[in-house]
């Protein structure tokens, strides 16, 4: 079951096919996000989860999952209730403009393998669709991938 909150919003729900979810920062362009939703729209194995307040969920998850430390029992937070029902064989694949993986933590909330994809710095203040575009193909290359990996991890028999 997929939740949406203040902080989290599922553009692309999971499916019981889903292999591989994109993760992104609200802040990126929502041209870029746009259009890669578009792209991904008839994609059975892809979800996308879009993240709008990431500093506020993780120090919840941090605060939930130091006070189950202590009392010795499971944490229970948004974060957790947002990937808690996915599969730990999904990939996770953090898309962030800039070198710092602000996200990257998600990967250890219940247990997902997490990959991280950097986008190019935009050259000038307002990215042209032109630079964007490229920037999606790129996401999409890099999920294919993913997608082919999980599908030949889970679905087909070792040599």
């Amino acid at each position: 079951m997929d939740i949406d909150s203040q902080r989290a919003h599922w553009l692309k729900p999971t499916s019981q096919e889903t292999g591989v979810i994109i993760i992104s920062n609200a802040s990126l362009p929502s041209y870029l996000i746009e259009t890669l939703h578009s792209e991904i729209s008839d994609w059975e194995q892809v979800a996308y989860l879009v993240i709008k307040q990431s500093s506020q969920l993780e120090e919840e998850w941090l605060h939930a999952e130091s006070q189950a430390f202590s009392a010795q029992k499971p944490s229970s937070c948004e974060a957790d209730g947002l990937l808690s029902s996915i599969p730990k064989t999904c990939h996770l694949l953090d898309v962030e403009a800039g070198d710092r993986a602000r996200l990257s933590w998600l990967g250890s909330v219940c247990g997902h393998k997490l990959h991280f994809f950097e986008l190019e710095q935009f050259e000038e203040q307002a990215p042209s669709k032109a630079s964007m575009d490229v920037q999606v193909e790129e996401i999409l290359a890099a999920t294919r991938h993913l997608v082919k990996r999980y599908l030949q991890d889970h679905f087909m028999s070792p040599s």
